[in-house]
């Protein structure tokens, strides 16, 4: 998915995808115990951390994290090796070939493919940090049952709100329910304000907000996964979360902007910040392209609620795909462990949504210098009000055909959902010919 002008706030931003290295004995992986990696003392280290991320506000935020651990353990030392984003897989690549390993490296679900297998990455999963991840969370850097890195961040597919708005329009609680959520958009209709912006000149928007609902009502909901509409082992039509799924689309369309086919999503950013429209339904990348457009407007994220049951609506997440791993032929392991379950901490992902660098998916955030989204979402995760799901996103040529379909659904007034349903089926039928 596109997305135009997006200052990337979660993970996806830390880190990039590493290509794959040569041949290793599996023998080389290893794991490092709890009780091997507390020393407060001992001989002078530096740890080697090739970073993929020159991303401003999570640089800030590393060194801040690293001041913080060398004051702590005053025996090491961080050295961080910047690369450029063109250069960095070539990096990575050329120093595990060659045998001269960092110590830490910034790692990319892609990875898990051949570096585990390669004995290149250290297994993690003795570490306490476990138990600060929703189940689930760290599916995408698991392999028979052990965990080879550690993730900070993710995006949401959510709801982002100008507080500030709904205040004026007397809007006092954000909805727990459809029929509250429906509720919420005649009450910012009924001042003038557009209850949900939408970009759809922009293909990538119709997926995204397309994403933020079925996300939450198919998805989490129990319904066919992706994978099973692609290998056409499920249908759209006759599944009872997809037809959820038109159905809300019929029902919130009336509430968009005029004319969403003619407007960009930048428009769509600049109403939101400005008070013109109340919500956007699409990633929380939202919250820093609106609060670009108005820095002293606050915003906030709220789960769509799909269901009238208040305790089923949990926000969707798709496992985070970019993280942070040890070497496993590091010659300080333990140290390099140490630092890394420092980095991955309550206390450093409080920093990290202090900083603004994004939103940590991490458990135990302190919230008390937090506000706005950030808090909002630090608030999710600590009530663990969090459903994991297997992937938010088609194949490319089915996505394109999905894209398609629901445009021409909204095009039509989204007056017929059956019809949309058969049309996805037999535009995805065609695709397994």
């Amino acid at each position: 998915m596109k997305k135009k002008l997006v200052a990337v706030m979660m993970a996806s931003a830390l880190v990039l995808g590493m290509t794959a290295c040569s041949s290793g004995g599996a023998d080389k992986g290893g794991s490092v115990k709890p009780d091997e990696v507390y020393s407060e003392e001992g001989e002078q280290v530096t740890l080697e951390f090739i970073n993929g991320s020159a991303e401003e506000q999570y640089v800030a935020w590393l060194d801040e994290v690293i001041a913080n651990f060398e004051e702590k353990h005053p025996n090491i030392k961080i050295e961080i090796q910047k690369t450029s984003i063109d250069s960095f897989n070539q990096t990575v690549m050329t120093r595990f070939a060659t045998g001269d390993v960092p110590d830490l490296f910034s790692f990319s679900a892609n990875d898990m493919t051949d570096m585990v297998p390669s004995g290149y990455v250290l297994d993690l999963t003795n570490s306490p940090n476990m138990e600060n991840y929703s189940e689930g969370m760290l599916d995408s850097f698991t392999k028979d049952g052990k965990v080879y890195a550690l993730p900070i961040a993710n995006d949401f597919m959510c709801v982002t709100y100008n507080k500030g708005t709904f205040e004026k329009a007397g809007i006092k609680k954000v909805p727990e329910t459809w029929s509250e959520f429906l509720e919420v958009c005649k009450e910012l209709q009924a001042k003038d304000i557009v209850p949900i912006a939408s970009g759809f000149s922009e293909q990538w928007v119709v997926n995204g907000t397309s994403q933020t609902v079925y996300c939450a009502q198919v998805l989490a909901n129990e319904g066919p996964t992706l994978a099973e509409l692609v290998d056409r082992s499920s249908t759209f039509a006759g599944t009872e979360q997809w037809n959820g799924f038109f159905t809300k689309l019929q029902e919130i369309y009336p509430y968009m902007n005029k004319d969403p086919f003619g407007t960009d999503q930048n428009t769509c950013y600049s109403m939101l910040a400005n008070g013109e429209a109340g919500m956007i339904l699409n990633g929380t990348w939202t919250v820093t392209n609106a609060t670009a457009m108005n820095p002293d407007a606050e915003f906030g994220i709220f789960a769509l609620p799909v269901s009238e049951n208040a305790d089923d609506n949990v926000m969707p997440m798709c496992p985070p795909e970019a993280a942070v791993a040890v070497a496993a032929e590091s010659p300080h392991k333990e140290e390099a462990v140490q630092f890394l379950e420092y980095m991955m901490s309550p206390e450093s992902a409080s920093l990290y949504a202090e900083k603004g660098a994004g939103i940590p998916i991490i458990k135990g955030v302190d919230t008390s210098n937090l506000k706005g989204a950030f808090k909002d979402a630090a608030d999710i995760m600590n009530r663990g009000d969090v459903k994991v799901i297997s992937s938010k996103s088609f194949p490319s040529a089915n996505e394109d055909a999905f894209i398609n379909d629901v445009s021409g659904f909204f095009l039509d007034g989204c007056k017929d959902p059956e019809g949309a349903m058969k049309k996805l089926d037999t535009d995805f039928d065609n695709l397994v010919k």
